[in-house]
């Protein structure tokens, strides 16, 4: 992945590049030159972080812990999405929108600044907001994992019901009840199975 530094941002807005007001996504980032040649994704990373001073909310493909805690100290926003290297090609071409998908849920993201009109429309979103192409989303369990989780801002969140985790394993833990029926359904295969042996003629 591309990385991109705090303390490049802050340089790119106090020279007008960059326009804080405004969500920054792979699109200004490249369209700026504050990054060159981005091949899978973008990683926002913390040095430079005294540096920067302006809130900012950015849409990444990836952001390191400490880059989060730094923006956020401030009252911006990370938010971490998918892209594929077509993707961030035809992005970077205008042929897509940068971060609105399918799955993206601007109402349970609750983040103003990055709403769009019609994107909550289930029909604006599988025409691609009148862009050419529609962004997809991911269809790999790391991935997947990796956006369903609240601690990297992921833009799948959302779909993690509280209580649970992000990995598509996750099970919750069994309850008392479900624990002692669970128990006597064993206790009565096990009847059951020693009902059949004894009945066995040889």
């Amino acid at each position: 992945m591309s990385p991109i530094n705090l303390s490049r941002i802050q340089e790119w807005i106090d020279a007008g590049r960059l326009d804080p007001s405004l969500p920054i996504t792979l699109k200004e980032l490249t369209s700026t030159r504050a990054i060159h040649g981005i091949k899978d994704g973008v990683k926002l990373l913390a040095r430079g972080a005294t540096a920067l001073t302006t809130p900012i909310n950015i849409v990444v493909s990836r952001a390191s812990q400490s880059a989060i805690a730094a923006v956020e100290a401030l009252g911006g926003t990370v938010t971490t999405r998918f892209y594929t290297p077509l993707a961030i090609r035809r992005i970077r071409n205008s042929e897509m929108h940068p971060y609105v998908s399918m799955r993206w849920d601007q109402a349970a993201l609750n983040k103003p600044v990055l709403a769009i009109e019609g994107a909550d429309s289930p029909e604006e979103k599988v025409k691609g907001l009148g862009f050419e192409y529609r962004l997809p989303d991911p269809s790999g369990r790391k991935e997947i994992e990796y956006y369903r989780d609240i601690r990297n801002r992921g833009y799948l969140a959302h779909t993690v019901k509280e209580g649970e985790g992000a990995s598509l394993y996750f099970k919750l833990p069994l309850t008392p009840e479900e624990l002692k029926r669970r128990q006597q359904k064993g206790a009565k295969k096990g009847n059951d199975a020693k009902k059949k042996e004894e009945n066995r003629l040889w």
